[in-house]
């Protein structure tokens, strides 16, 4: 059986057990019974809404992101988790309206809010490369697009992030900090 049609039958056999017994009795006279069902539907959601809401966005899927900002995206997702109450949605969805479907609506929900935190990292992320040949008075280069957190330069002729070697000697990486520049005619 599949994660989501184990679920299923797990919310069907609560639902059944909350209609025909009342809840004081399931969580006393029925408490191991009742808690293995409880524990074993919060195990398949996890398994089930785990991976949806936390799927990053097409565009990073396939990049390895640098180990010294992976605790910066957790926070990022757990913040967002804790703010937006969606523990305790999801578990409406599924301990009182019984329904995947539900829980799953706010786990994309959860993950839309989830991939606008990582783009926003990722530009936070992306600096201008230099190295001494770009201060070069007499024939100065102009610095890469560079993003330190997939360690990837930016390709004006692709259109794209590439993965290329880094030029020798040591490097100054220029972070743009502040809010994204409005565009003209844009409110402030």
């Amino acid at each position: 059986m599949e994660g989501a049609e184990k679920l299923e039958v797990f919310l069907a056999k609560l639902k059944l057990n909350r209609e025909k017994v009342p809840l004081d009795v399931l969580k006393t006279k029925y408490k191991a019974g009742y808690e293995k069902l409880t524990a074993d539907i919060k195990a398949e959601a996890v398994e089930l809404i785990k991976p949806m809401a936390t799927r990053p966005p097409e565009w990073l899927a396939d990049c390895k992101i640098k180990t010294e900002y992976m605790e910066e995206i957790a926070a990022a997702f757990n913040g967002i988790y804790e703010a937006g109450g969606y523990a305790k949605k999801i578990g409406m969805a599924l301990y009182k309206h019984y329904s995947i479907t539900e829980a799953l609506q706010i786990a994309g929900e959860v993950n839309g809010e989830y991939q606008e935190a990582l783009l926003k990292i990722f530009h936070q992320k992306t600096c201008l490369y230099t190295t001494a040949e770009n201060w070069d008075p007499e024939n100065p280069v102009t610095p890469r697009i560079y993003n330190d957190l997939v360690d990837k330069f930016w390709d004006e002729e692709k259109g794209e992030w590439i993965t290329a070697e880094k030029p020798p000697g040591n490097a100054l990486l220029l972070f743009i900090t502040g809010d994204k520049p409005q565009k003209e005619g844009e409110a402030k």
